[in-house]
C-alpha cells in the first residue's frame, strides 16, 4: 500500500519529466479571430513548425495590421506558468479576445519558424522585420502592415535564474506591445520556444548590455559560500531517483528479507524418543 502511494505521489514529477523534447506554444489576438478559436486541441500532438504553419495559414490572417512571432530558445511551459499574475504577459492572455495554448508540442528541425513568418509576409504583402532585444526597440511604419519575428535571448540555468530572466523579458515584450497597441488597430502574437542549440555556449559572443539588464536584477547575483549555495546539486531527476529508491525499492527489499526470515522448515531433525545412538552403533 505504501509503495502504491509513493508511485501516485511521483506521477506529477514524472509527468513533467516526460516531455523533454517539447516546447510551449501560445498565440492570442487583439480582436476575436475564428481562426484561433477553431483550432483543434489535437494540434498538440504535432511538431511546433506544423502548428505554427497551421496558425499562420488560417483564413483572414492577413487582416491583422501586425503579426508578431516571438521565438525563444530553451523556453519551457513551466517558465510561462511561473510568471506572476501581475505580469504583463499574464494580463494580455487573460484579456485576449482569442487565445490558444499548447503547453507541449514537439520541436522540429525541418524548418524554422522564421521561414514560415517570412513566407507569410510575402503572401500578405507585409513588411518583414527580424529583431532581437539587443538591437533596440521596434520602429514600425504606421502606414503599412508588418510581420515581425522577435528572437528572444535563450533561457537556461537554475529555476531562480530562469524566473528572474523571464520577468525581464516580460518587461521588454510589454513595452513593445504597448507601442503596437497605440499605433495599430489589430495584432496577433505567436509565442513559442525552440530547443537550445548543441555546443551553444562555445559559439556565443560575449554578453551584451541587454543580457545584463534583462536576465538578472542587481540583487540576484550568484551567492557566495559553499558548494550548496553556488550550485544546484539536488536536481529534479536526482530527487525522483532518491524518492524511488527510499519509498519503493528499499521497502520491497525489507519486505523480502522479512518474509525470508519468517520461513520455518517443516522437516523435524530431532531424534525419535528412546533412540540411543551408542546402542545402535554396537549392533
Amino acid at each position: 500500500m505504501a509503495g502504491r502511494a509513493a508511485i501516485l505521489a511521483l506521477f506529477p514529477v514524472i509527468g513533467v519529466l516526460g516531455y523533454p523534447d517539447t516546447v510551449p506554444l501560445v498565440t492570442w489576438s487583439s480582436k476575436s479571430f475564428p481562426g484561433l478559436n477553431n483550432l483543434s486541441p489535437d494540434l498538440q500532438y504535432e511538431d511546433s513548425v506544423s502548428v505554427v504553419g497551421r496558425i499562420l495559414s488560417q483564413d483572414g490572417i492577413c487582416s491583422f495590421d501586425t503579426i508578431l512571432v516571438v521565438n525563444q530558445s530553451g523556453l519551457r511551459s513551466s517558465d510561462l506558468h511561473a510568471l506572476p499574475a501581475s505580469s504583463a504577459l499574464s494580463a494580455m492572455l487573460n484579456t485576449a479576445p482569442s487565445l490558444k495554448q499548447y503547453p507541449h508540442v514537439k520541436h522540429s528541425a525541418s524548418s524554422s519558424v522564421q521561414e514560415i513568418a517570412e513566407s507569410l509576409a510575402r503572401r500578405c504583402g507585409s513588411t518583414w522585420t527580424s529583431v532581437s532585444p539587443a538591437t533596440g526597440p521596434l520602429d514600425l511604419d504606421e502606414n503599412s502592415k508588418h510581420v515581425v519575428c522577435i528572437n528572444m535571448p535563450a533561457v537556461e540555468g537554475s529555476l531562480k535564474y530562469r524566473k528572474a530572466a523571464m520577468l525581464g523579458y516580460d518587461q521588454y515584450l510589454s513595452s513593445e506591445m504597448a507601442k503596437i497597441d497605440a499605433a495599430f488597430t489589430s495584432h496577433l502574437v505567436l509565442y513559442t520556444g525552440s530547443p537550445l542549440e548543441h555546443q551553444r555556449r562555445q559559439l556565443l559572443p560575449p554578453p551584451s548590455e541587454f543580457d545584463s539588464t534583462y536576465t538578472l536584477p542587481d540583487n540576484s547575483t550568484l551567492p557566495e559560500g559553499g558548494i550548496f549555495k553556488r550550485y544546484q546539486l539536488f536536481s529534479t531527476p536526482l530527487l525522483v531517483a532518491l524518492l524511488v529508491v527510499f519509498f519503493i525499492i528499499v521497502p520491497i527489499i525489507m519486505l523480502a528479507i522479512s518474509a525470508l526470515a519468517s520461513l520455518q522448515s517443516s522437516v523435524r531433525l530431532d531424534a525419535p524418543k528412546g533412540y540411543n545412538a551408542q546402542e545402535k552403533k554396537n549392533q
